[in-house]
């Protein structure tokens, strides 16, 4: 929210909490370590919970435990004959007896807070103990007079290490009260339309409710902060690409004549879609201003080739091409991908790098010198990448393949590595609606086509008790040279629940195929032996390959006919649509399994159903939406670090989707401060 303060000059509010009174430089390394570090952070630390204190002028037993605040006679302080008992004070509240419980007191402050023969007033828990009225460590002690110091509604925040609730009470109430009139950032009969308080007005109702009708209004308030947020995220993403567009010096002079050579060599022909998605993405490279693109497409519709040929374009004119997958297994299948594709040109001189954290020592340091002298000119790998150490000698292209799987920053920190062009991948289509909200700071660019020669996949839902059968059929696919996958939920049993797990899997089918070859393979094992299951699986040496859903993307073996997916009443639409985009790619036809097991929901019923019904992934991602609603795809899309302080997207999509709208709506007439 930082730009829209700005925006209205109310910049104080991004002023350091150490610039608060009452805050000293031990309080604000506190809340510094909280995430605490402006006035604005203070203000957007919400209270969880509130608590009302009833003020009481008799006693009713019938309405107990209740918190009150009560005026008290204190009689008389009876100390405790050992250190583990409470101190008990004898008082007296409108005829009743009363017993005060203190197990920690300061013996020095006793009698100013609880004065023997004077009339206080205390607000805490009151509970009967048998007959006998009894409060155990009232919050407030004051005078008469100074009532006014006890809330009627008292906000109770988060815990912060080593602050109490009634310093952060004390010290936001203090803010508060000291506000300077705020403008409204948004148009005025928007927020007529919403009936929502103003950002000032808001704060007050949630951090400092006076009453009941205050209380009814938090709801609005909270709604209205959180808009406030995901408007501003819209903002400055809309800005950020604005900005990046404005860059200049990142044009790349590439070959052209050799990505016409490397796509006429090729053993199959690119469909139109993925022509017009490589000229769009060559035609912003070859531009000054910085690329952001999101490229999506249908599974199987050949977006991997289109990145390796604009990768080979920035090769070809002097720079290097960092491409970043979320697990081994697809990084080292993107270097397969790529090396096919220079052996049609019989390019030698490429020094394809793979650079994952399985890396020893060793290797690590003679592949990052091989990065940094610019002799690597194509880097493939995981997380790795964008760590502090690697450092590239012109970075010019980066791709991140499954971008769902790293967060914001992480994607960031990988494009600072140079003057980057970036590119990023989605695995499954993304609802255009979604796609422009989530990716508003990138160009989007959809291939919509697959390969003509492409066979559909037949797809059939079977119960669990009915897995002999669909054994049969996968030994006489089997016998007949065809390969097949076999993808479990889980590595290992969970005492936590009864899902199908790939190890216990594994040995029931090696069991079972005594006379075929069977694989396995998960995110847990050693990345020289994921390499070397996949490498005997592509050779046809292994038969079965059991698997958790680290096959789900990239895993390309034509001669794969079968993929059999157990719990899949568990799995979503988009990752069902994925599994399955690994048969179907050769000229054999394909089937896909669906192993469910119970009682089936009515939406698992309903996901089954789309999925033998259609094979549209574009069709499949609307459905999706229709089914889980836009949250849990935003989370899905969204996930990585935490980008909201108030409220997770997948809580409040529709004010996520409608903040998006809002900011497309009114960014041309944002203040020019801004």
């Amino acid at each position: 929210m930082k730009d829209l303060l700005k925006s209205v000059g109310q910049e104080y509010l991004l002023d350091s909490v150490s610039t608060l009174k009452g805050i000293g430089p031990k309080s604000s390394k506190t809340l510094s370590q909280a995430s605490i570090e402006s006035v604005l952070d203070l203000l957007l630390l919400l209270p969880r919970k509130y608590k009302r204190r009833d003020r009481w002028f008799k006693v009713d037993k019938r309405l107990l435990p209740r918190t009150v605040t009560i005026e008290v006679l204190i009689k008389n302080h009876i100390y405790p004959k050992n250190r583990r008992s409470p101190l008990r004070i004898s008082a007296e509240t409108y005829g009743s007896p009363l017993i005060i419980l203190l197990f920690s007191f300061n013996k020095a402050q006793l009698n100013n807070y609880y004065p023997p023969g004077e009339n206080i007033v205390i607000s805490g828990d009151l509970t009967l103990d048998g007959s006998k009225l009894t409060m155990i460590h009232p919050d407030y002690s004051v005078k008469p007079d100074e009532i006014y110091k006890i809330p009627e509604i008292e906000p109770i925040y988060p815990s912060v290490y080593g602050l109490g609730n009634k310093f952060l009470q004390k010290t936001v109430g203090n803010v508060i009260n000291d506000f300077n009139s705020i403008a409204e950032w948004y148009p005025k009969k928007f927020i007529q339309v919403k009936n929502w308080p103003s950002f000032s007005e808001a704060l007050s109702l949630i951090h400092m409710p006076k009453d009941n009708k205050d209380l009814s209004c938090i709801i609005k308030a909270r709604k209205r902060l959180i808009f406030d947020e995901f408007y501003a995220h819209h903002i400055k993403l809309d800005k950020f690409r604005r900005t990046a567009k404005k860059k200049e010096g990142f044009k790349v002079e590439g070959d052209k004549v050799l990505i016409k050579n490397l796509i006429n060599n090729l053993s199959f022909q690119l469909t139109k879609g993925q022509l017009n998605a490589l000229y769009e993405i060559l035609d912003d490279i070859e531009s000054e201003p910085k690329m952001n693109r999101l490229l999506q497409g249908d599974v199987g519709s050949g977006k991997t080739i289109v990145v390796l040929l604009a990768a080979m374009f920035v090769v070809s004119g002097g720079h290097q091409v960092a491409i970043m997958a979320p697990t081994e297994v697809l990084a080292m299948q993107h270097a397969k991908s790529l090396k096919d594709v220079l052996r049609a040109q019989e390019i030698n001189k490429l020094n394809v790098t793979i650079l994952t954290g399985s890396d020893n020592r060793s290797e690590r340091e003679k592949k990052l010198l091989l990065i940094s002298c610019g002799e690597a000119k194509i880097v493939i790998g995981t997380h790795a990448l964008f760590q502090r150490n690697v450092h590239f000698h012109n970075l010019r292209l980066a791709v991140i393949d499954e971008q769902h799987k790293f967060g914001v920053m992480q994607r960031f920190r990988l494009e600072k590595k140079g003057n980057v062009n970036s590119i990023i991948m989605s695995a499954t289509p993304i609802p255009r609606s979604l796609a422009l909200t989530v990716f508003s700071d990138r160009d989007l660019t959809t291939i919509k086509e697959k390969p003509k020669n492409r066979l559909s996949i037949e797809t059939l839902a079977i119960s669990v008790k009915k897995i002999r059968k669909l054994l049969d059929k996968l030994a006489k696919q089997m016998s007949e040279g065809q390969q097949v996958y076999w993808v479990c939920p889980l590595i290992e049993e969970n005492e936590n629940n009864h899902l199908s797990n790939s190890n216990d899997r594994f040995l029931y089918l090696r069991n079972e195929f005594s006379q075929f070859k069977v694989g396995l393979i998960h995110g847990q094992m050693p990345s020289e032996d994921k390499e070397s299951e996949l490498k005997k699986f592509n050779e046809r040496k292994i038969d079965i390959l059991v698997s958790t859903t680290v096959i789900e993307v990239g895993i390309d073996n034509p001669n794969a006919t079968a993929i059999v997916i157990e719990n899949a009443n568990r799995f979503g639409l988009s990752q069902l649509h994925q599994l399955r985009g690994r048969v179907g790619r050769g000229d054999k036809k394909s089937y896909c399994f669906l192993v469910y097991d119970g009682n089936l929901s009515d939406q698992a019923i309903q996901r089954l159903k789309i999925m033998k019904e259609t094979q549209d992934g574009f069709e499949i991602a609307e459905k999706d939406m229709a089914l889980r609603g836009s949250g849990d795809l935003l989370g899905t899309m969204q996930s990585g670090h935490k980008i909201f302080k108030l409220s997770e997207v997948t809580e409040e999509p529709e004010l996520f989707l409608e903040a998006y709208k809002l900011a497309q709506d009114t960014k041309t007439a944002v203040p020019k401060r801004y």
